[in-house]
C-alpha cells in the first residue's frame, strides 16, 4: 500500500513499475524503481516475448516535493524477440524515448509554459530553461484550415522576426483564435486565405484598413464586411482631440495646463455628465469658438451611433454627413471623407451583431504574455504559445464545469 501511493504522488500509471528503495537526503529523495516482467510488442516485427535479455539503471528527474527534487533510478528491462531476435527496452508512459525526466514534469512545465513565462515554467519544475524551450519547440500544434461563417482580422504588436505587427484571425461566433499570421501584408493574408478552406464564409469584421479590405477581396470575393464600431467613432474623438489641442497650443500656462487635464472630460458623453460636469464643460467651450464646433459635431455623431439601429441609421448618417461638410475644421472633413467611403461597412455594423470585442481582448492577453515572457523573437514560437494558452484554457475551462456539475 505504501509503495501504491508512492507510485501515485510521483504520477506513475504504469500498473508494472513499483518501488524498490526511497531515500531521503538533504536536498533530494532518491527513489528506486523496478519493473515487472510482462510481455511485450517487439516494435520490429509485432510478435509478442517474454524472454529477458538483460537490465540497466536509468536516472530519471522527478518532480519537486516540498522544495526538494526527486531523483529517481529506474532498473529497466531489456527484452529479446523470439521471432526476429532484436533486443528492445520495455515501453514507459512514465518516461518518453530518448528523454531523462518523468512524462508528468513535462506535461506540468507545459502547462506552465501556457500561462507563464518559460523561465518560471522551468523554475516551478526543476528543469533548465533551455530544456523546457527545447520541448515547447518540438511541440506539434495545428490550426484549422476550415474558416467559418464569421470571421475577425486585426493586427498586433508582436515584434517578432524583425516584424513590428502580425495579424490575428479569430472565430467571432465561437470565440476562438483561428491563426496568427507572420504580419500584416496584403500578400500574406491573401496567400492564408488561399490556403484555407474559406466555403463557409459570408461575414468578415474588420477595422477601417484598405490593405485588409484589398486582401479579403481578392481572395474572398464579395463577402459581408463589417467595420468595427471602435475603429469608426474613434476617428470622431481623434478630430475632436485635433482641435483641442490646436486651442490648447494658443492658449496661456494656466489655461493650457486646465485644458490638457480636462481631456477625459470633454471626451465624456454630454448625456452621461453630471450638473457640475457640464458646467466645467461649457466653461471650457467658451475659451474658442473652433473648440465649440467641434464639441457639438462630436456630440452629433456620438447621438447617431448610441441611438441609430438597423431602421434609422442610414437616414442619420446622411444627416451627420451634411453637417460634418458643412463644417469649417479640416479634421471633420477627414472624418466625412472616411465615412463616405467606408459607408456600406459602417452600416452593415448596426445591422449585424458582430464587432471586433473579442480580438480586441485576444490582443490584450497577448500583451500581457508578451510581458510576462519580456518578449519573444521567434515568430513561430509566439505563434504556437499563443495557440497552446488557448488549447490548455479550454482544458482547464471544461475541467472546473465538471467539477461544478459534480
Amino acid at each position: 500500500m505504501h509503495h501504491h501511493f508512492i507510485t501515485e504522488l510521483l504520477g506513475i500509471k504504469d500498473t508494472h513499475v513499483d518501488v524498490w528503495d526511497i531515500n531521503e537526503e538533504e536536498n533530494y529523495f532518491i527513489v528506486e524503481l523496478f519493473t515487472k516482467q510482462r510481455k511485450q510488442k517487439c516494435p520490429f516485427c509485432r510478435e509478442r516475448t517474454k524472454r529477458m535479455h538483460g537490465y540497466r539503471w536509468q536516472s530519471i528527474q522527478g518532480p519537486a516535493f516540498a522544495t526538494k527534487e526527486v531523483h529517481i533510478f529506474l532498473r529497466k528491462r531489456r527484452y529479446i524477440c523470439t521471432s526476429c531476435h532484436h533486443t528492445f527496452y520495455e515501453r514507459l508512459q512514465m518516461i518518453q524515448r530518448y528523454q531523462r525526466c518523468m512524462a508528468s514534469v513535462q506535461t506540468t512545465a507545459m502547462m506552465h509554459a501556457a500561462v507563464s513565462s518559460f523561465r518560471t515554467a522551468a523554475l516551478v519544475t526543476g528543469v533548465t530553461e533551455s530544456r523546457v524551450l527545447r520541448w515547447f519547440d518540438q511541440k506539434e500544434l495545428t490550426s484549422s484550415k476550415v474558416l467559418p461563417r464569421v470571421i475577425a482580422i486585426d493586427e498586433f504588436k508582436g515584434d517578432a522576426d524583425g516584424k513590428r505587427f502580425q495579424l490575428n484571425v479569430v472565430d467571432v461566433e465561437n470565440r476562438r483564435i483561428i491563426d496568427i499570421l507572420p504580419d500584416r501584408k496584403v500578400e500574406t493574408m491573401e496567400e492564408y486565405l488561399k490556403s484555407c478552406d474559406t466555403g463557409k464564409v459570408e461575414i468578415v469584421v474588420m477595422d477601417l484598413s484598405r490593405a485588409f479590405k484589398q486582401a479579403i477581396r481578392k481572395a474572398l470575393g464579395n463577402p459581408l464586411i463589417i467595420a468595427d464600431r471602435f475603429h469608426f467613432m474613434r476617428q470622431v474623438y481623434w478630430a475632436f482631440d485635433g482641435v483641442r489641442r490646436e486651442v490648447q497650443k494658443e492658449l496661456p500656462e494656466k489655461d493650457r495646463i486646465r485644458m490638457k487635464r480636462s481631456k477625459k472630460l470633454l471626451w465624456k458623453s454630454w448625456t452621461t455628465c453630471s450638473e457640475n460636469q457640464k458646467k466645467k464643460v461649457q466653461q471650457l467651450l467658451e475659451i474658442d469658438t473652433r473648440l465649440k464646433e467641434a464639441y457639438d459635431l462630436k456630440h452629433v455623431m456620438d447621438t447617431w451611433f448610441k441611438e441609430s439601429d438597423e431602421h434609422n441609421a442610414t437616414a442619420g448618417l446622411e444627416a451627420c454627413l451634411e453637417k460634418l461638410k458643412a463644417s469649417t475644421l479640416d479634421g471633420f472633413h477627414r472624418v466625412a471623407r472616411t465615412f463616405k467611403r467606408w459607408r456600406q461597412e459602417i452600416l452593415q455594423s448596426f445591422m449585424y451583431p458582430y464587432n471586433n470585442g473579442y480580438i480586441e481582448g485576444v490582443n490584450n492577453t497577448i500583451k500581457v504574455l508578451k510581458r510576462l515572457s519580456y518578449g519573444i523573437k521567434k515568430f513561430e514560437r509566439l505563434r504556437k504559445k499563443i495557440l497552446w494558452q488557448q488549447e490548455v484554457k479550454l482544458v482547464l475551462k471544461q475541467a472546473h464545469k465538471k467539477e461544478v456539475r459534480e
